[in-house]
């Protein structure tokens, strides 16, 4: 499923599944005329169609494209090395969190060797003033902490101690990744825009991570 968002500073964003992405490229090639060229330049595989539309490609797991010499002289067949490189099998760890739920797990060539998932209510904001209001804040506050700690030990008992390529996380996860046990984690790839963490959400953040992200403009 093609996702789209617009780009900061214009344009929009399309996120293309790692199997897709030969077929974008030469769907892009029939939609503007052919393509005139196309180089590899910082983080980005830069596409130049004859009609004068620029497509930008970035591996989206290592905000980056692999080594050069992925590339080939054909944009089809370039797309093709990139795809067999992002599907190569690894290790990805997935943290996710989302208003008193979480979801940790570790993948290995798509599937989940281990996993904690829980979601804890954590009450909503109240309209009610005076001492309710402040009852209600402190409840909620409370319900809160808790939730974040339930989050960060199952965290540390998933990623604490094990060995993965990259980790990949979703949702407001600073509290959970500030407990010190978790210091060594860095995400390569975040995704603010998740859906309520559970275990399925998992295998597609990951798939999702080992995807493209291709910059066009309007």
């Amino acid at each position: 499923m093609v996702k789209i968002s617009p780009a900061s500073g214009g344009g929009k964003i399309v996120e293309v599944e790692p199997e897709r992405l030969p077929r974008w490229v030469a769907n892009f090639a029939a939609r503007n005329g052919g393509i005139a060229a196309h180089h590899a330049e910082g983080d980005a595989w830069t596409i130049e169609s004859n009609e004068g539309t620029p497509a930008s490609v970035v591996w989206t797991l290592a905000g980056g494209l692999p080594a050069g010499w992925l590339l080939d002289d054909d944009p089809v067949k370039a797309a093709e090395h990139l795809r067999d490189y992002a599907l190569e099998p690894r290790r990805i760890a997935v943290l996710l969190a989302r208003k008193g739920a979480y979801s940790v797990g570790i993948l290995e060539d798509g599937r989940i060797t281990a996993s904690k998932t829980d979601t804890a209510y954590v009450q909503g904001k109240t309209k009610a003033g005076g001492q309710s209001q402040q009852r209600f804040a402190r409840r909620r506050e409370g319900q809160a902490h808790a939730a974040e700690k339930r989050a960060r030990d199952a965290a540390f008992a998933v990623l604490g101690n094990a060995e993965f390529d990259a980790l990949v996380t979703g949702g407001p996860v600073e509290g959970v990744l500030e407990d010190p046990r978790l210091a060594k984690l860095q995400a390569a790839v975040h995704f603010g825009d998740i859906a309520e963490p559970k275990q399925a959400l998992l295998t597609a953040t990951a798939y999702r991570a080992i995807g493209f992200r291709i910059t066009l403009p309007n």
